[in-house]
C-alpha cells in the first residue's frame, strides 16, 4: 500500500511532466482575437483578475471545510497546471467553432480543477483539525461555480480595461 509521501511524490512528478509538456504550446496560443500590441497588457490583467476572482470564490465557498494552510496560494498554483492545457486545447482545436472549444475546455478544466481541489483538501496537511474535507462532488460543484464567476467576469473586465486604457 502506498504511503502519503509516496502519493505526494507521484503528484509532484505528474505536475512537473504536465508543466513541461504544455509549456511550449501555450506560448504560441492566442485564444482571443485582438489587435497586435495595444490590448495585450489589458488581456493579461483581465485573465489574472478573472483567475483571482475564481480563487476567491472557491476559497469562500469552501471556508467551512478542512483545507490546508495558504489555501488561496494552493488554488492559484493549481492554475499553473490547468491553464496551459486549456490554452493548448484552444490552440489545437482552432478550426472548430470557438464557442464549442471553449465550452469543452472549460468543462475539462472544471473536472480537473475539482479533482485537484479534492486532492489538495484531502492530502495536504490541514491548517487545523476540525471539519471534514469536502467531498469530490462538492469540489466539482465549487469548481463549476468558480469557473462560471470567472467566465462571467472576464468580458466585464475586458470592457473596463478597454474603457480606461484608451481614456
Amino acid at each position: 500500500m502506498k504511503t502519503h509521501s509516496q502519493f505526494i511524490n507521484y503528484v509532484r512528478r505528474f505536475g512537473l511532466v504536465m508543466v513541461m509538456m504544455f509549456s511550449v504550446v501555450p506560448a504560441r496560443a492566442n485564444p482571443i482575437a485582438i489587435p497586435e500590441k495595444h490590448l495585450m497588457p489589458e488581456i493579461s490583467l483581465a485573465i489574472g483578475f478573472a483567475i483571482l476572482l475564481e480563487v476567491i470564490c472557491i476559497g469562500w465557498l469552501l471556508r467551512r471545510f478542512r483545507h490546508p494552510r495558504c489555501f488561496i496560494g494552493w488554488l492559484i498554483g493549481m492554475h499553473l497546471l490547468t491553464y496551459p492545457p486549456f490554452l493548448a486545447l484552444l490552440w489545437m482545436l482552432h478550426d472548430v467553432r470557438p464557442a464549442l472549444v471553449v465550452a469543452i475546455g472549460e468543462g475539462l478544466v472544471v473536472v480537473f480543477e475539482g479533482a485537484l481541489i479534492y486532492l489538495i483538501c484531502r492530502f495536504v496537511p490541514p491548517a487545523k483539525s476540525g471539519p471534514a474535507a469536502p467531498s469530490i462532488a462538492r469540489c466539482w460543484l465549487v469548481s463549476l461555480i468558480g469557473n462560471l464567476c470567472s467566465a462571467a467576469a472576464f468580458p466585464f473586465l475586458l470592457a473596463i480595461f478597454a474603457r480606461f486604457g484608451h481614456g
